[in-house]
């Protein structure tokens, strides 16, 4: 199996052994944006179960990360290649660095605009599906910080981050606090 095979082609089996392969691609970053597209689809779920017209807008946007979080999951790994390529004198190692950032910093983005989604999930959501509502928040929270340092570590050696990349880093805190309340809050109701 070739790092290139896209990823929403993939079975669970084949892209566990492409993972665990002794190649860099899938890597981390791609983990990141599958693990971020699981919580979208326990979104979409928990959403679906849900009876109002918001749960069913909710769902709707679910659906529509997936898609675009397994793109980014594919370009992640190309990215990667083209980073390791400038490393050896093969292209602008600035560039593709920059690149390879840029690609998690909008996993960052697509978590943050599922995070009141759960807010509104874990209050209004079908009760009978809240620890799917918990794990969702979960799954973010680590697709948040894995994708953070994706982001640090590609731009290790830059004197400065562009503001976009650092805006994206910025917002990883405040969003993991209120993933963690939404978890935290779940877990307490259960005791």
């Amino acid at each position: 199996m070739s790092s290139l095979d896209k990823l929403r082609e993939q079975n669970l089996a084949a892209y566990l052994d492409a993972l665990a392969a002794k190649t860099s691609t899938p890597g981390g970053g791609a983990v990141a944006a599958v693990v971020a597209a699981e919580a979208c689809s326990l979104v979409a779920m928990v959403a679906n179960f849900s009876k109002d017209e918001t749960a069913k807008d909710i769902a709707g946007r679910a659906h529509a990360s997936i898609a675009n979080l397994l793109e980014l999951g594919d370009q992640d790994a190309l990215a990667f290649e083209s980073v390791m390529k400038a490393f050896k004198g093969e292209g602008d190692r600035s560039s593709a660095c920059e690149q390879a950032a840029g690609i998690p910093a909008q996993v960052i983005g697509i978590c943050l605009t599922h995070v009141e989604d759960l807010e509104y999930l874990s209050a209004q959501g079908n009760p009978n599906l809240i620890t799917d509502t918990a794990i969702a928040s979960l799954l973010f929270d680590s697709a948040l910080k894995s994708s953070e340092l994706n982001i640090l570590i590609n731009m290790k050696d830059f004197d400065a981050i562009p503001e976009v990349l650092e805006s994206a880093i910025n917002s990883v805190p405040g969003a993991t606090n209120r993933l963690q309340f939404i978890a935290s809050t779940i877990r307490t109701g259960l005791s």
